[in-house]
């Protein structure tokens, strides 16, 4: 049996198990070499153990991932991940937590993995990864984590991999997660519903959206609409999902149910600038998700080269402040004229 504890700073701690409160700041995670401790410091002798005495407790929220359990413990804002048997580290536990020491917090993980060194070694390696991605996702766009906590996706894949993000908000309901059915379907929707706007099927994505959204905006006004835009921008060369945050029941939604934003950057014939993003929506289980709102901003091909470079960038700073999670390396207009 090997125990590894590996301690990493952390000044933000959003895509872990933060408090909704916690301000997001900048990011250093210290990824230290992996060793071994003489000790066990998971609080359990064993991984089974440490999963049936987790069960007992009625204050965590376990779930399946993929294989992976997962168990949230917001009391000691801790999250376990127990691997699959099919694991090569199994029978593992992974236990990551916050704590706070001298003004700064961190994350503070530790493993208790039963398999031998080269495949323990391995599961650390992974984590130890998946922290490096929380970090520097975290630098890149810090106001996008602002009232967030997320839970934790897996890999399905043989369910060899370390966990990543899901990003749910501070208002969703307490201890939920979008299922793995859920997070196949919503970038499948949306990727239907553009490929409706795009190849001039409107009375499809029309059909696709809520009845709210369609009581706001005829068929006619919304296939005029797109019409517009499409003779504007000329075909699709390239539509990207680039965050889906998940929330369930929030206060203040027109309704309740499951909401997913999915935030996009698209490159058109003639917009090099877009971004944007669509919120998805299912009312209930066994109902479909609908699209229940649509934004689109850009600038066009002609009025870029009409505004001169520092207009221009000025002008989609601004409207690239409408884009929650929209990261200036994406723009297809940023990379032509890097090249």
């Amino acid at each position: 049996m090997r125990t590894t504890h590996l301690c990493c700073a952390l000044a933000a701690v959003g895509a872990l198990c933060a408090p909704a409160e916690a301000a997001p700041m900048a990011l250093r995670v210290d990824l230290k070499q992996i060793q071994e401790s003489p000790n066990n410091e998971i609080g359990y002798s064993t991984v089974a153990e440490a999963i049936a005495a987790l069960r007992g407790r009625p204050d965590v929220q376990i779930s399946q991932q993929g294989g992976w359990t997962i168990v949230i413990d917001p009391s000691h804002k801790a999250v376990w991940s127990f691997t699959p048997s099919d694991h090569p580290a199994y029978p593992s536990a992974v236990k990551r937590s916050v704590v706070a020491r001298d003004g700064v917090t961190y994350m503070d993980m530790k493993v208790l993995c039963e398999s031998n060194k080269a495949n323990c070694d391995r599961l650390v390696s992974d984590f130890q990864q998946l922290n490096q991605r929380t970090a520097t996702t975290i630098n890149e766009r810090p106001s996008a984590f602002a009232g967030q906590t997320a839970g934790l996706q897996h890999d399905t894949a043989g369910g060899n991999r370390a966990p990543e993000s899901i990003n749910i908000t501070s208002d969703s309901a307490p201890g939920w997660l979008p299922s793995s059915e859920q997070r196949t379907q919503v970038p499948l929707v949306a990727k239907d519903f553009l490929g409706a706007l795009d190849g001039g099927l409107y009375s499809k994505a029309f059909g696709m959206m809520t009845e709210g959204q369609q009581s706001q905006e005829s068929f006619d006004k919304f296939s005029a609409r797109v019409k517009s835009f499409t003779a504007e921008a000329g075909a699709a060369i390239e539509r990207r999902i680039v965050k889906i945050i998940w929330t369930k029941d929030p206060a203040d939604a027109p309704s309740p149910g499951i909401y997913a934003s999915v935030d996009l950057t698209s490159h058109f014939e003639r917009i090099d600038r877009h971004c944007g993003y669509i919120v998805l929506y299912k009312s209930k289980a066994g109902m479909p998700f609908r699209v229940a709102r649509q934004e689109d901003n850009f600038i066009a091909n002609d009025e870029a080269q009409r505004l001169g470079p520092k207009a221009l960038n000025e002008m989609w700073i601004r409207l690239s402040t409408n884009c929650p999670n929209y990261q200036a390396a994406e723009s297809a207009g940023e990379r032509n004229e890097s090249k």
